[in-house]
C-alpha cells in the first residue's frame, strides 16, 4: 500500500489509502473511536496490533514487528505519531484549511488540503523549518510527537524520543569492535531476510552491497543480483566477478542519460525531493526497480547506509572531527528522504537496509574513529569485519560511492544540459516547482474513504 492519509477530528479519525503498492502494508486497527495506523514492512505478516497497550509497549511492538515503519494512535483527544529509527518511512503533520489535523505518509498529498499555494525551501533552506514544505512537519526519527486533536496549530504537546543512538563512540579496542561488527550485521541480515525463499540484492561489487549479498545467500535459496551502469561508467566486472561466486542470478542494466531525463519528475514526486546529491544517490536504484517491476512482492536488499556509518567517505583532521562528520552525516540523512519508500512502494518492491536498523546503527555509532579510517583505509572496522565472509580481493577493494561507479553527476550533466551543479539545481527547483503545483492542484475525491485499507476492529 502506497501510504495512508489520516484525517483527525474531534468526532473521529477517518483513513484513507494513497494508491496501489504491495511493497508496504498499512494497517487500520479499531476500538471504539481509537484508531492505530501502522504503515510499514511487516517482518512476521498478521500479526495483530495491541491497540490496548500502553504506548511505549505499542512502540516497542512496531518494532520487533516491522523492518520499517511509521504509525498514528488515535486516542481519546490525542493523537501520537512515530517513526522508526532512520525515519525511513517518513511520517508528515499539518493543519489543513478546516483546522483539521492531517497526517499523510506523504507530504505532497498534504498540499491541496493546506488551502495556500504549496512553498518550497530552495538551496541550503532545502528543509524549511519544519518540514520541505511550508506549513508540513515530518515527524523526526526514533521519536514520539503528541499532538491535540482539536486545534489551530501543529505546536506538539509532547515530542520524546524513545530511542537514541549513541552521543558520543567509546569502543576503541579492535577485537571487540570487529566482533561486534560482524555480529551485527549478521544479525540484521538474518532478521530481514525472516521468512524469505527469494530476495534480490543491488550488487555493486564493493564492501557494502557484497557482505550483504553473501550473507544473505545464507538465508534464502534463491538469489538474485542486480548491477546498473551507464555509458559513462559502470561496475559490472567487478560485480559480476563477485556474484559467480556466490552463486546469484545476476543481472546488468544500462541507465541512459534519456531515461534519468523521464525518471526525474516521478523521483521528485515519489521521494519528495529536489536535492541534487540526494537524486544522483537514488537514481540508480530507482531505475532499478522500475527495470525488475512483475507485479508481484519483492524484497530487495540494499547495502546502502554503510559509508555513512562506517566513515566510508574518509575523512582528514582529527579523530572527534571524523566522528563529528559521522555523526552529523547520519543525523542529515535521516531528513533528506533517501530512504524513503514511495517509488518501490509503488512498484510492489520493498527495499530493506541491514546496515541501517537499529543494531547496526548503534555498533557502529559506538565505534572510535581510529578503527574505522586508517592511513589509505576507509571503514577498516567494517572491511576486518566481513574478512572470511568475502573474498580480500572484495572486502579491501577501495571505496566508491554509489553515484561515482555509475558516473551519475556526468549522467545528470546530460539529462539537464548543464555541467555546472548550481545550474543543475536550479533546474530541479524549477522542475519540483511544477511537479508540487500540480499536486497541489488537485482535488481530493476520497474524502472518508479507507477503501483498500487492511484493517481489524479490536
Amino acid at each position: 500500500m502506497a501510504g495512508f492519509l489520516l484525517r483527525c477530528r474531534p468526532e473521529g479519525a477517518v483513513p484513507q489509502h494513497l494508491g496501489a503498492g504491495t511493497g508496504l502494508a498499512t494497517e487500520v486497527t479499531r476500538d471504539g473511536a481509537d484508531v492505530l495506523v501502522v504503515h510499514g514492512d511487516p517482518l512476521t505478516p498478521g500479526g495483530q496490533a495491541p491497540i490496548h497497550a500502553p504506548l511505549d509497549e505499542l512502540i516497542a511492538w512496531t518494532v520487533r514487528a516491522y523492518s520499517r515503519f511509521c504509525a498514528v494512535l488515535v486516542r481519546d483527544d490525542r493523537a501520537v505519531l512515530w517513526s522508526d529509527n532512520g525515519a525511513t518511512c517518513p511520517l508528515h503533520y499539518a493543519r489543513g484549511a478546516d483546522d483539521t489535523l492531517l497526517v499523510a505518509t506523504s507530504a505532497g498529498a498534504l498540499l491541496p488540503l493546506l488551502g495556500t499555494a504549496p512553498v518550497l525551501g530552495e538551496g541550503d533552506r532545502a528543509v524549511l523549518p519544519g518540514g520541505r514544505f511550508a506549513g508540513v512537519t515530518a515527524v523526526p526519527a526514533g521519536t514520539a510527537v503528541t499532538l491535540a486533536v482539536a486545534g489551530f496549530d501543529t505546536e506538539p504537546l509532547l515530542t520524546r524520543r524513545y530511542h537514541r543512538l549513541p552521543a558520543r563512540p567509546t569502543e576503541t579496542d579492535p577485537e571487540r569492535a570487529v566482533t561486534a561488527v560482524r555480529d551485527a550485521l549478521t544479525h540484521a541480515v538474518g532478521r530481514l531476510a525472516t521468512g524469505l525463499t527469494e530476495a534480490g540484492v543491488m550488487l555493486s561489487g564493493g564492501v557494502d552491497s557484497s557482505s550483504v549479498a553473501a550473507l544473505a545467500a545464507r538465508e534464502v535459496t534463491s538469489l538474485s543480483t542486480y548491477t546498473v551502469g551507464t555509458p559513462f561508467g559502470d561496475e559490472f566486472a567487478q560485480a559480476a566477478w563477485f556474484a559467480e561466486r556466490l552463486g546469484s542470478k545476476h543481472h546488468e542494466l544500462v541507465f541512459e542519460p534519456e531515461q534519468l531525463t523521464a525518471l526525474l519528475p516521478e523521483m521528485i514526486r515519489s521521494l519528495e525531493t529536489w536535492d541534487l546529491l540526494t537524486l544522483q544517490i537514488a537514481a540508480p536504484a530507482c531505475f532499478l526497480l522500475g527495470h525488475i517491476a512483475t507485479g508481484a512482492r519483492q524484497v530487495m536488499l540494499s547495502g546502502y547506509g554503510a559509508d555513512l556509518i562506517f566513515a566510508g567517505l574518509g575523512g582528514t583532521g582529527t579523530e572527534t572531527r571524523i566522528e563529528r562528520s559521522v555523526a552529523a552525516q547520519t543525523a542529515a540523512t535521516a531528513v533528506s528522504n533517501e530512504f524513503n519508500p514511495a517509488y518501490a512502494d509503488a512498484r510492489d518492491v520493498v527495499v530493506r537496509y541491514p546496515y541501517w536498523t537499529r543494531e547496526v546503527m548503534s555498533t557502529a555509532l559506538g565505534i572510535r574513529g581510529r578503527l574505522k579510517v586508517r592511513p589509505d583505509t576507509a571503514k577498516w572496522v567494517l572491511r576486518s569485519a566481513v574478512t572470511g565472509i568475502l573474498p580480500d580481493e572484495v572486502a579491501w577493494r577501495p571505496k566508491r560511492g554509489i553515484h561515482e561507479g555509475t558516473a551519475m553527476s556526468r549522467m545528470f550533466a546530460a539529462a539537464l544540459g548543464s555541467d555546472d551543479r548550481h545550474t543543475q539545481a536550479r533546474r530541479l527547483y524549477e522542475m519540483a516547482t511544477e511537479v508540487f503545483r500540480d499536486t497541489a492542484a488537485g482535488t481530493d475525491e476520497l474524502e472518508g474513504s479507507d477503501e483498500g485499507l487492511a484493517g481489524v476492529a479490536s
